[in-house]
């Protein structure tokens, strides 16, 4: 409710642009108004989901809450901001493993002590993660010797990777849930099932086209906003528009570790990320294409070696199967040490 009162940013930001005001207060009252906007997406693909039954409805509810990170990669692509956009991806995948897990484990770890994951989830969670670090260390590898060239590689690992997204989908639908598409007995809260499905649909469509016009004022602020305070493009994508871009993963962290659902902050956190670098970041390669910008997987190599770091560090402190608060505090530590790293890296 309290992300709710936000909503008043949205004409707040709109109306800055068009009376052509500070860059700053309208890049401040753009980014304020995707909070609110990221939660009604969030609260209506929940909604809907939990008309489809467990199965599809997690499915759906799962690969929807990744539509902030691709509409905002997406108006930012359009915009020529083809670094911005991938600085963005990178912060969403470091928010998630780092800050949204990392919060989700202080709060269940203060709340219920140890927490503890499904051994086989875990396990396909953590080979998932292992793989989608790799799909950045290539291009980045390839990218030294013919950087002219990553963009047709970029665009031919995506075909692979929207199917190994597909064949996670068809694991989860066909093989009993083995995937890490959603989690086992996803709880949908009573008041979610009555609600109208055509409710649920408009609220969806209104909340994402709004999100997209916010966005657009937003990028045209990111620039001057960035130069005014001295920031880089790569940390304004990677801090703002990453973590504005991550909200509901860090919310529904949040949520399910208060309830001690550990499975769900697994699949809210880790599995949103595996979606992220499956089917979010080719999609972003395909409309790279149809824009005519240069967009790849050809990242900068500290925008690689965090994704690598983060991914090793999720992976080594799950593993074991067991967590506790302050491995949640570990994780904070990593996210504000490769935030200040980016923050001194050159444009």
């Amino acid at each position: 409710m309290t992300s709710r009162v936000l909503l008043v940013a949205i004409p707040l930001a709109l109306g800055l642009a068009w009376q052509e005001a500070s860059p700053f207060a309208v890049f401040l009252a753009a980014l304020v108004s995707i909070v609110p906007l990221v939660g009604l997406i969030g609260d209506s693909t929940e909604r809907l989901a939990a008309k489809l039954g467990p199965t599809l409805g997690g499915l759906l509810n799962s690969t929807l809450n990744n539509l902030p990170e691709l509409i905002i990669g997406g108006v930012a692509l359009a915009n020529g901001l083809v670094e911005v956009v991938k600085a963005s991806l990178t912060g969403a995948i470091l928010a998630n493993l780092l800050l949204s897990l990392g919060v989700a484990l202080i709060v269940g770890g203060l709340r219920h002590g140890e927490q503890r994951f499904d051994p086989t989830r875990l396990a396909v969670n953590a080979s998932m993660l292992m793989i989608c670090a790799f799909c950045f260390i290539v291009p980045a590898m390839f990218s030294i010797g013919t950087p002219e060239g990553t963009r047709d590689l970029s665009f031919e690992m995506s075909f692979v990777l929207i199917g190994m997204y597909v064949m996670n989908v068809v694991v989860t639908l066909v093989g009993g849930g083995g995937g890490t598409s959603l989690p086992e007995d996803q709880p949908f809260d009573p008041e979610h099932v009555t609600t109208p499905v055509w409710r649920s649909l408009v609220t969806l469509v209104v909340s994402a086209g709004t999100l997209g016009l916010v966005t657009e004022v937003l990028c045209h602020a990111l620039e001057p906003t960035a130069r005014s305070l001295g920031l880089s493009n790569t940390f304004s994508g990677l801090v703002l528009l990453g973590g504005a871009g991550s909200l509901g993963e860090v919310l529904s962290g949040i949520h399910f570790a208060r309830r001690g659902k550990p499975s769900l902050v697994l699949a809210a956190t880790v599995g949103s990320t595996i979606q992220l670098v499956l089917l979010v970041a080719p999609l972003l390669v395909f409309a790279g294409q149809v824009l005519g910008q240069q967009m790849d997987l050809a990242f900068t190599p500290f925008e690689v070696v965090a994704i690598v770091l983060a991914t090793i560090i999720t992976r080594e402190l799950i593993i074991d199967g067991k967590a506790n608060w302050f491995e949640g505090f570990l994780l904070l530590g990593v996210y504000l040490i490769l935030a200040i790293g980016f923050f001194h890296l050159p444009e």
